[in-house]
């Protein structure tokens, strides 16, 4: 609601306001932001401050002159000679109220510059209200005039050159009495600067959407050989439909131009909105316009020049060593953001971006950027890179663990007894482990093969050896086993603690009666002590 009640307020029709001259008391309309600025009486010459009065002071002011109101209940205004306005110093011409020139009726003052007034006029013709632009000399006011003139009919030129829809339209050029003329499109929706003054800096995304249309207009003045040189907040204006639109190309240097020849490589433009490379005297070029057109959006987004000062001279210094931009405090301004400004304000042309092109991509990418999700992806970002580090902890912690576990598998494997066949299908060493996964075939294979019993030898002495002695020595050989510190003895292919004597320690016994000997006891497990039918491993069948 308060977004449309702003664009309501901004597109609303030019706001006129009644004033009235204290010297004869004749009233007046006028456009709301003239109030402030001098105004001369057209009856009595006198000149004053325009204040807004209400329509009660109007009617008693008309009263004291003996003019009555209609009876329609109106107040009777001269509309159409309304006062003559402008600074201190400058007075502008308000002889072309209500007259005509060419087919358009003059109605009220838009605004004012160098070589001319702007006028908001009727055409009869097509029953439309346009912008008429009125050179203020006429051919016949001397040189200078001639110079203005020509400036005029490039301007002419340069927007016809361009029929791009965010560049302000051209409907006519023409001259009568003396005075040439151009009827151009009526924005009505007031300029960037008036829109910044009444509410405020503008929303940088909001700024950046408006912006895309002038930078492309601009990219097409560069292709057509045009360069601007006066892009400032009061030459973007606003239609009716939101959109913002570049306009006065009055002292645009053209390609081709004489009179661009003329003036090309002096310091043209408003002196606030210029590159630093302008107001040095040196030639204004494409990266020029680019500078100027950084100005105008630090100046939206903050409500405030950046090149600023009291004096021509103080304006000229800044631009030699401008001030250090301060961007981080604009509300919603995102990297992307302060990055184009920054490549629009770089002092050294070449450091600014390539072109006009390249500004319009930047825009558009700022413009299509949302401040909310980009704020809610720097919080995933971080929430991903800490949900990394602790699912990488996590598995830094389980790697550890699962080396651990499959070393403690590995060496109870190694604690299982192998065989190892002489069968030439098998390949040497290979291992055959006593398991449900070993077929029917390889242990026929085995049991035909012949059994490779490793004897102690100085290469294999199970003294010299810290691995289960099932690795060392076939068990088919051995009568009864023990440990060398231990206090039982064991059948060889006992499945108790048999298994787990290592070859180092291992001793062996002949007989039952050399094992009963040794002072150890039988195994209450494997009983070895019940074993009549053992019998030796004939000599022959070792290999």
């Amino acid at each position: 609601m308060e977004a449309s009640s702003k664009q309501e307020k901004q597109h609303a029709p030019e706001e006129r306001v009644a004033v009235v001259c204290p010297q004869c008391q004749r009233g007046y309309r006028i456009a709301a932001r003239l109030l402030g600025r001098r105004l001369a009486c057209k009856q009595c010459q006198h000149q004053w401050r325009a204040q807004e009065v209400s329509t009660a002071s109007l009617r008693a002011s008309q009263a004291r002159r003996e003019e009555a109101p209609s009876d329609s209940g109106q107040v009777g205004l001269d509309v159409d000679r309304p006062p003559s306005a402008g600074s201190s110093s400058i007075t502008i011409d308000m002889s072309w109220a209500g007259q005509e020139i060419g087919r358009y009726r003059a109605a009220s003052l838009l605004g004012y510059g160098g070589m001319g007034v702007v006028w908001r006029a009727h055409d009869d013709s097509l029953r439309r209200d346009v912008a008429l632009k009125i050179l203020t000399r006429t051919r016949e006011e001397g040189p200078k005039s001639g110079l203005n003139l020509n400036l005029f009919m490039q301007e002419a030129r340069a927007v016809a050159k361009l029929q791009h829809p965010s560049v302000v339209s051209i409907y006519e050029v023409n001259e009568d009495q003396g005075h040439v003329f151009l009827a151009l499109e009526l924005m009505e929706g007031g300029t960037l600067k008036e829109y910044v003054d009444r509410e405020g800096p503008v929303e940088p995304r909001q700024l950046f959407e408006w912006m895309i249309g002038p930078a492309k207009a601009l990219a097409l003045a560069h292709q057509r050989g045009i360069i601007h040189r006066d892009i400032k907040p009061s030459n973007l204006m606003f239609d009716d439909l939101d959109h913002l639109k570049l306009m006065d190309f009055g002292l645009a240097d053209v390609s081709h131009e004489e009179v661009s020849e003329r003036l090309r490589g002096k310091a043209v433009g408003s002196l606030g909105w210029v590159a630093p490379e302008t107001a040095r005297g040196q030639e204004t070029t494409n990266l020029s316009d680019i500078y100027s057109f950084g100005l105008v959006i630090l100046y939206a987004l903050t409500g405030k020049p950046f090149i600023h000062a009291k004096s021509r001279s103080a304006i000229i210094a800044m631009h030699r060593s401008p001030p250090e931009l301060k961007l981080k405090h604009i509300k919603g301004l995102t990297y992307e953001g302060r990055q184009l400004i920054q490549d629009c304000l770089e002092v050294d042309p070449s450091e600014r971006f390539e072109s006009a092109e390249e500004l319009v991509k930047a825009l558009q990418l700022c413009a299509n950027e949302d401040p909310v999700t980009k704020k809610k992806q720097r919080k995933s970002r971080v929430s991903t890179a800490v949900a990394a580090s602790f699912i990488g902890a996590i598995l830094g912690i389980g790697g550890t663990v699962y080396f651990w576990l499959n070393l403690q598998d590995r060496e109870e494997r190694l604690s299982q007894p192998l065989w190892v066949t002489k069968d030439p299908q098998t390949p040497r060493n290979t291992p055959v482990r006593g398991d449900a996964n070993r077929t029917a075939e390889a242990d026929e294979r085995l049991d035909e093969a012949s059994i490779a019993i490793t004897k102690p030898s100085e290469s294999t002495d199970p003294s010299n050896l810290r691995v289960p002695w099932p690795d060392v020595i076939d068990g088919r050989e051995l009568k009864f086993i023990g440990s060398k510190k231990g206090r039982v003895f064991h059948l060889p292919s006992g499945r108790c603690g048999a298994r787990k004597i290592h070859a180092s320690n291992l001793v062996t016994f002949k007989s039952l009666e050399e094992a009963i000997e040794s002072e150890r006891r039988p195994c209450s497990h494997c009983r070895p002590d019940d074993q009549p039918s053992i019998v030796k491993v004939p000599e022959s069948s070792e290999p």
